[in-house]
């Protein structure tokens, strides 16, 4: 399972709230699932008849980057985190 599957299933509990108000399940972890459905949005909306070539990815990145002020390569590092 990777893990944006596995936080999507965390939130669907009910005690979600108090895993993160804990520090069971740390907050940045949120953060990262937003920011990473925004480049997975991005790599839908810059598709070209279908396909994604490396171009399409960079520019996605490139736009969550500056979405949400972060550096391209921690957009990397956290579309990583995701898949895994």
């Amino acid at each position: 399972m990777i893990t944006y599957e596995l936080i999507q299933k965390l939130e669907s509990l009910d005690y979600f709230d108090s895993l993160l108000k804990h520090g069971i399940v740390p907050v940045n972890w949120v953060d990262y699932k937003v920011i990473y459905e925004f480049y997975l949005r991005e790599l839908e909306r810059l598709k070209i008849k279908g396909s994604v070539s490396p171009k399409i990815k960079r520019q996605a990145k490139c736009n969550t980057a500056e979405e949400f002020s972060v550096s391209e390569v921690q957009v990397y590092k956290i579309i990583q985190k995701m898949k895994g």
